[in-house]
């Protein structure tokens, strides 16, 4: 069954061309399982090739449809902003979402200019700080964001465009993304960068032929309002509207005409090849290619001792984590070593979490590493030993980032909540599990972790990720011999490691 949609609230102008504006947004916005409520500030005379003129509704009308959409509609969960062309509309909009709608999360698109003609826009530059201490991602472009933070390009030359962004989050936004298609001194890719107090990043992909698209900027921005009432993190709203505006700019919805077309609409973004390249400060960008391991990985528990290892090998399990977390536990490499021995008794794959010199010295099948431990890892002796790598992920943007490392799995989660440690995000849910599994099938096996227990493993199969890890789901239960049986009956186990 079809959850029900979200509402994101808009505040853009009609563009009589269908391109850009409203008519993008609305699109967008539906694209991404979200409904739009449009609030018209302005009406434009427009086509592919100019804008010829643009008229304000007036800021009466305006707060009059802002009133029945915040009395008549249920809670909104979203809102994106585009084009403000006048001083009192904007005053109205930001008192609300100082107010009625404060808390609610802003994407805040500060349109200044059309690419094919001028439209006048009310004055941003002085109430900056109001509207950034309301914005949850504020999408700029690069001539956007030189003149609403008063840089020249020689500022811009001395600093790098991640501290412009960074000045922006000083202000008071929560996140920035400055739009690529103005960045770098290449003219082959462009690289959109995302900035937040916590995380900084690239995005890159090749610049496409022609003169780009018309209405990228309200699709990503529209794109982004949709993700973020769907729950997704700022940084898997922005991969993943990125790679729906590159799709739309490589397959428009209208012929090119060798003018700039309208960008096009195709739903939920279901291939790879559409997303960007991640660079991350301080993050590994390539390996190698690790070793394959099988992509049915079968039931996958995570334990915390030998005995764990033993029992369940014994019980039929054969894909199995060793996570000891103690690293001065005298006995480690002992521990290791033995549930090394079990499994290749057992014809099975043992990983170990973190411990990769041991793991290499005790000759385990592989290692599982997560985000922050890929950072310090060296991942070429990792390879070099012939142990497969699996890496944890929390999102697409952490997928993406895992993706690049070429490792042996990918796990995804966590899918619901969890007992097992205090987790930074939140729960994934079925839905985003099944597009993430849906995105890697048949590039490198899945693994789904996370609060997935007996009563919801249906869910999580029915989205064809390959195999399912759980760490309480046996050890806590009252008998664990009947509930592994129970497990590998539904997840099997992957078969021998010959």
């Amino acid at each position: 069954m079809t959850s029900k949609r979200p509402l994101v609230l808009i505040a853009a102008t009609v563009d009589s061309g269908g391109g850009a504006g409203i008519t993008a947004d609305i699109l967008s916005i539906h694209d991404h399982g979200a409904w739009g409520l449009p609030l018209v500030n302005a009406v434009s005379s427009q086509s592919l090739k100019r804008v010829a003129g643009i008229e304000n509704i007036s800021a009466a009308m305006f707060s009059n449809m802002l009133d029945v959409a915040l009395s008549d509609w249920e809670e909104i969960s979203a809102v994106k902003v585009g084009l403000m062309p006048d001083r009192k509309t904007l005053d109205i909009f930001l008192t609300a979402l100082e107010t009625k709608l404060k808390g609610v999360k802003v994407v805040w698109d500060p349109v200044l200019t059309a690419t094919a003609g001028r439209l006048e826009s009310a004055d941003l530059k002085s109430n900056l700080s109001r509207i950034l201490k309301v914005t949850t991602i504020f999408t700029p472009n690069l001539p956007e964001a030189l003149e609403l933070a008063g840089w020249d390009k020689d500022r811009l030359k001395q600093d790098g465009v991640f501290e412009l962004g960074r000045f922006f989050v000083k202000m008071g936004a929560q996140n920035v993304i400055i739009k690529g298609g103005h960045l770098g001194d290449s003219v082959a890719t462009a690289d959109d960068v995302f900035v937040s107090e916590r995380l900084s990043f690239m995005m890159r992909l090749p610049k496409a032929a022609g003169n780009g698209a018309h209405g990228g900027g309200c699709a990503l921005s529209s794109a982004l309002a949709a993700l973020l009432a769907k729950d997704y993190a700022p940084e898997d709203a922005a991969v993943l509207a990125k790679a729906y505006v590159y799709h739309g700019i490589l397959d428009p919805d209208l012929p090119s005409d060798g003018g700039r077309p309208p960008v096009g609409h195709h739903g939920l973004t279901c291939s790879l090849k559409y997303f960007p390249e991640i660079f991350e400060e301080g993050f590994p960008q390539k390996a190698e290619p690790f070793p394959l391991c099988p992509t049915q990985l079968g039931l996958y528990p995570v334990v915390d001792s030998v005995e764990w290892v033993e029992t369940l090998l014994a019980m039929g399990v054969r894909t199995i984590q060793l996570r000891i977390k103690d690293k001065n536990d005298p006995q480690l490499a002992e521990k290791i070593k033995r549930s090394v021995f079990l499994s290749k008794t057992y014809k099975a794959r043992l990983f170990i979490d973190d411990h990769y010199d041991l793991a290499i010295a005790a000759g385990a099948y592989g290692v599982h590493l997560g985000m922050e431990d890929l950072r310090t890892a060296d991942l070429e002796k990792i390879r070099k030993s012939g142990l497969r790598l699996g890496v944890s992920t929390h999102g697409l943007y952490e997928m993406l980032k895992g993706l690049q490392l070429n490792p042996s799995y990918i796990a995804l989660g966590h899918i619901f909540p969890t007992k097992s440690k205090v987790m930074p995000s939140k729960p994934q849910g079925v839905e985003k599990l099944a597009h993430e599994a849906a995105l890697l099938e048949n590039v490198v096996p899945t693994v789904a972790i996370g609060g997935i227990k007996l009563h919801n493993l249906a869910d999580v199969l029915s989205t064809k990720v390959g195999s399912v890890a759980l760490i309480t789901g046996i050890t806590q239960s009252d008998d664990p011999l009947l509930t592994t049986q129970k497990w590998l009956n539904l997840c099997k186990n992957g078969g021998d490691e010959i």
